[in-house]
């Protein structure tokens, strides 16, 4: 459950600016604010918390802020039931080559990846907003990949947001 939750995250996060979920998905605590116990604010519980939405919520937007201009990433989350670590990676960029089984992906920064492709991956076009398939992906197109893997990645996910 965790894998999907943090392959969504982060394909919220690049395409459509949702780092609030990729954030979540990573297991990195989101930071609150606390107030202090001599404050006035804890005679009155109500009164803090709207400050302290007003920090969460500027702590979330920064991170997505960060989170848009990613152009490629890479972490590592651990299933808390079974406690088995996954290596995720992500990047956006510009087909290079597609078939069948591989997609191939130059970011930005000329960084290249290289991704198999499943029965399981799921291929999405934001331009008719709804399910694709892999022959509806060309070389020249920008996308959004997001998978799983070390030395070989596996495409869970692809996201064509730009035809060419």
């Amino acid at each position: 459950m965790w894998k999907t939750i943090a392959i969504a995250g982060a394909t919220a996060a690049v395409i459509g600016g949702a780092g609030t979920a990729a954030l979540a998905a990573s297991g990195t605590p989101t930071p609150t604010a606390s107030v202090p116990p001599s404050s006035s604010a804890s005679l009155n519980p109500g009164a803090g918390s709207a400050t302290d939405t007003g920090r969460t919520q500027a702590r979330k937007r920064m991170a997505v802020g960060r989170l848009r201009g990613a152009v490629h990433a890479s972490w590592v989350s651990q299933d808390k039931k079974t406690g088995t670590f996954t290596t995720h990676e992500a990047i956006r960029g510009q087909v290079t080559a597609v078939s069948a089984t591989s997609i191939t992906v130059r970011a930005a920064d000329s960084v290249t990846r290289t991704y198999v492709l499943n029965a399981s991956t799921k291929v999405h076009s934001r331009a008719t907003k709804a399910a694709a398939s892999i022959s509806d992906v060309k070389a020249g197109d920008r996308v959004l990949v997001a998978g799983t893997g070390t030395t070989t990645l596996t495409a869970v996910r692809v996201v064509e947001t730009q035809k060419q």
